[in-house]
Parts: C-alpha cells; structure tokens; sequence
C-alpha cells in the first residue's frame, strides 16, 4: 500500500480541499447532493486527533452504493472501476469483466466494509474479510477530517470530510473543490467519495 491515504481496490477517485459544504442526508438518503465548493487554505491550527472519532466505523456496502455516489458526483469511470475490482463480482476484477457495463452491478453481493481511526493519528480501512485496505494519516481542523491522499509521483493532495456522529453511528461528508478538472484532484476526489459514501451511516463496531 502506498504512504498516505489510499484505497488499493480499482481507480477509485476524489479530492477536497478545507470549505463549507451542506450537511448530511437522512439514512442511506438517495438524494444528498455533492456540495462544489471553492478550495481555501487552513489558517487555523490543527487538533490531536482523538475522540470521539477513535475507533472502527463499519457497514455493510453494496456495489450499487459506490456506483450511486460516484456517479452523482460526476465520477462516472471510478463508478466502474470500482464495481469491477471492488470484489463484488465473483471472477470479476477489472472493467473489461463486466458482464453489462450499462448495469455494472449485475450479479454482485454486499460486502462489509469498516474505516478505524486511533487516538495517535492513524487511519486505514478493512475489507470483509478483515484484511486492510486502506492506510494513512488524519488530523481534525475546525472540527474538519483531513487526511493525506499519496501519489505514487508528486506530493499528496490534503482531502478533508465534514463528519457527524449521533451516539454510535457517523456519516462522513466530503469536501469537494469547485474546479477539480486535474487527473490528481479527480483522482482523489473519487476517493474520497467512495470513503464517504455521501448519506450513508457507518455503525461504531470497536
């Protein structure tokens, strides 16, 4: 896995900047938009990570929940990659697999999936069969998520995501720039979609 935040399953894709963006929808909410916002620079000075964000956050996903919100924020080719090699499909892991591309989703089973935060900065996420995915930095701004997202070449891009918890449930809310037209902004913009997955509730399971 590379260093910085990264999802290793597909060309999943999103970037975010610190900004103001509208707060979540209700539960697993079709219709929560994708805020575009104007990129600003932290002036403010960063928190220690800790609680109440400390923990394991987990769901059970569904490969029509990454198509939904990818698609939705415009992310149409990480949609697709992200059905074919997200492990939905048995015997499918890469584009040219799909059965129908039109319905990219076709024959595909829910998988859970958790992101963990500890108390000395770390992040990562497992898949269903426990195996981690994900791994990476955070810090809290202005009550703002911020983590790194790592390129193989070149700096990492700081993606950011307004977060709610309600007792031991939390939604994630990423920060979408209003001019993400670069390959790396995309890039890590789409992640951060797929992390989030806008509308959806992820349940404390540690």
């Amino acid at each position: 896995m590379r260093t910085g935040a990264k999802l290793v399953t597909g060309a999943i894709t999103a970037l975010v900047a610190l900004a103001a963006i509208t707060g979540c929808g209700s539960e697993d909410s079709t219709a929560t938009p994708m805020a575009a916002t104007t990129s600003a620079t932290a002036t403010s000075t960063s928190a220690t990570p800790g609680e109440p964000l400390v923990g394991e956050w987990e769901r059970m996903t569904t490969c029509a929940d990454y198509v939904r919100a990818l698609t939705r924020a415009g992310f149409d080719e990480a949609a697709l990659d992200t059905a074919a090699g997200g492990g939905f499909i048995s015997g499918v892991t890469m584009v040219e697999d799909l059965a129908d591309p039109a319905h990219p989703c076709k024959g595909a089973v829910p998988r859970r999936h958790s992101h963990f935060f500890t108390a000395d900065g770390m992040f990562g996420s497992r898949d269903w069969n426990g195996n981690q995915v994900d791994e990476g930095t955070y810090e809290i701004v202005d009550d703002t998520l911020v983590m790194p997202y790592g390129f193989e070449e070149g700096p990492p891009i700081q993606v950011a995501f307004h977060y709610r918890i309600a007792g031991e449930t939390i939604r994630f809310d990423p920060v979408i720039p209003s001019d993400c037209s670069t390959s790396r902004c995309r890039e890590a913009a789409a992640w951060s979609v797929s992390v989030a997955l806008p509308g959806k509730t992820w349940r404390r399971v540690d």
